[in-house]
């Protein structure tokens, strides 16, 4: 479900016209309105027949990056209900309590409206994109100011280049009968990054920093069915991603005896998704028991989840009963033990598991940067890549060359 679009406009005479018309007729007055009218039908126009999460917050829509045209609450809350009111669109209240956002869909009488007046998609832009981001550690939904640093000039300037090459390719989603679903257009591909009440100086892009662009929210069954300027996709994971950005950082490459995850207790081999998944959490624990408790939970909302697949009941199951048998700590000793050259970084919290993320992010963008140099479109899905299939080879290649670059000139990142 796509976000509202903040960075979305258009100069075309037509546009606004019809913009000029529509407000009259339903009585909009401030210009402030008038600009939030533009948005909200620019962002419909993209997205006709699809919720997309809007915010009727009393705080703020954004800071000065994020809501580049300054759009106050009241008056985009006004473009809302009137909008809603005379049935151009459906809204669909939010409430705090059911952790719900609000939401919009076009209704048959705005579609119309686009048709009559000649809207399309090419008459809306993508202007003044935020491609770096910051948020507060406590709120994933705020968005704060920053100033800029020689590093967030130049990944804002990387960003912006790999942004445009995407729209300047056919990105498709098939639906099961090979027909059109979804076209990806007007993409402004950014970088979250997360700020933590202390980090080094110079360090407020440290933490976090993953792409977070619209088909991620897609099933890996329907990522299948992406097709790249006409062309079938494959999706690459990057081989034991998390671990190995840790070895590549600490010790220049990555691991170098077999599979990292590959572990053997009493000669018997550990489950590898209960292996993954206790690294995965300790990277972000402070204990033994806090990172147990953590997968247990994790395992049972998997399992809980409305239509959860058999895998994700099976392999509750098997935690349940294979901790029986091996207790947790034996198994993250194990595992430390094994992986004593960067065991020290395992169990410092949240704020260290978030930059083990920016490691792993950062990574991920070196082999984007070197396909955009390249002029090949590609899609990532966090710590995974959608390439058209005849370029597969070389993103192999990629993903086993490329290495950690530290571009922040800060002493240390580990």
């Amino acid at each position: 479900m796509p976000k509202l679009n903040l960075f979305l406009n258009s100069n075309n005479s037509h546009i606004s016209d019809s913009c000029e018309l529509l407000r009259k007729e339903i009585a909009l007055i401030r210009k402030e309105q008038t600009k939030a009218l533009k948005l909200l039908l620019c962002n419909l126009c993209i997205h006709p027949n699809q919720s997309i999460r809007v915010s009727r917050s009393r705080n703020s829509l954004g800071t000065k990056r994020s809501n580049p045209l300054g759009i106050g609450f009241d008056a985009f809350r006004k473009a809302l209900d009137t909008l809603d009111s005379h049935e151009y669109i459906t809204q669909d209240i939010g409430s705090k309590l059911e952790n719900k956002q609000t939401t919009i869909i076009t209704t048959p009488k705005i579609i119309e409206w686009f048709h009559a007046n000649s809207w399309t998609e090419d008459d809306i832009e993508v202007f003044d994109g935020q491609y770096v981001k910051l948020r507060l550690n406590e709120d994933k939904r705020s968005s704060i100011d920053y100033e800029d640093t020689d590093y967030s000039r130049w990944l804002s300037g990387e960003l912006e280049d790999y942004s445009n090459l995407l729209n300047s390719s056919s990105l498709h989603l098939m639906d099961e009968n090979d027909n059109l679903e979804k076209e990806y257009k007007n993409l402004t591909i950014a970088r979250a990054f997360i700020k933590h009440k202390r980090h080094p100086i110079n360090g407020e892009f440290l933490f976090g920093g993953r792409m977070a662009p619209p088909w991620v929210n897609l099933s890996k069954e329907a990522r299948k069915r992406i097709i790249i300027n006409g062309e079938p996709t494959v999706e690459l994971d990057r081989p034991a991603s998390h671990i190995n950005a840790m070895y590549e950082v600490v010790t220049g490459k990555p691991y170098q005896d077999g599979y990292p995850y590959e572990l053997f207790i009493n000669d018997s081999l550990v489950p590898k998704h209960i292996v993954k998944n206790l690294a995965s959490f300790m990277q972000g624990s402070k204990s033994p028991l806090g990172t147990a408790i953590s997968v247990g939970n994790h395992y049972k909302r998997e399992a809980a989840k409305p239509g959860a697949a058999a895998k994700d009941t099976f392999q509750y199951e098997q935690w349940l009963s294979y901790k029986k048998k091996v207790s947790t700590s034996i198994i993250i000793d194990s595992f430390l033990t094994k992986h004593s050259l960067v065991k020290d970084y395992y169990m410092r919290g949240k704020q260290y598991g978030d930059r083990i993320q920016c490691w792993e992010s950062d990574i991920v963008f070196e082999v984007v940067i070197e396909l955009v140099k390249r002029r090949i479109p590609v899609l990532t899905v966090y710590d995974s890549f959608i390439i058209q299939l005849r370029y597969s080879r070389l993103l192999n290649e990629l993903m086993e060359d490329v290495k950690f670059t530290n571009r922040r000139r800060l002493e240390s990142l580990a």
